[in-house]
């Protein structure tokens, strides 16, 4: 990653692989990380990166009123268009 990079993860934990960024972090002091997924060396990481590590107590990522209110709201258009024109683009299972 460039120079003064700042890496969000608001995915899920498996997405970052946890030691191999704890020693990123360890050899690259321009380097931040942040994130909505508590990993599971947190406390590591408060005490060795504190001002470069952040992160919040639980998951933040489409929990907001807006984002709820969309995902309903694009969820009534696919049924909508199904019924009406028997469109499967977002089809799950096939």
């Amino acid at each position: 990653m460039p120079k003064g990079a700042v890496l969000v993860n608001t995915a899920r934990k498996e997405v970052i692989h946890e030691a191999e960024l704890a020693e990123l972090m360890e050899v690259r002091p321009d380097f931040k990380y942040l994130t909505d997924i508590l990993p599971g060396n947190h406390q590591e990481m408060v005490d060795k990166f504190a001002g470069r590590y952040f992160s919040t107590p639980k998951k933040m990522g489409a929990q907001t009123a807006e984002a709820n209110i969309n995902a309903g709201i694009a969820a009534a258009q696919q049924i909508v268009d199904f019924l009406q024109n028997g469109n499967q683009r977002f089809r799950v299972n096939q």
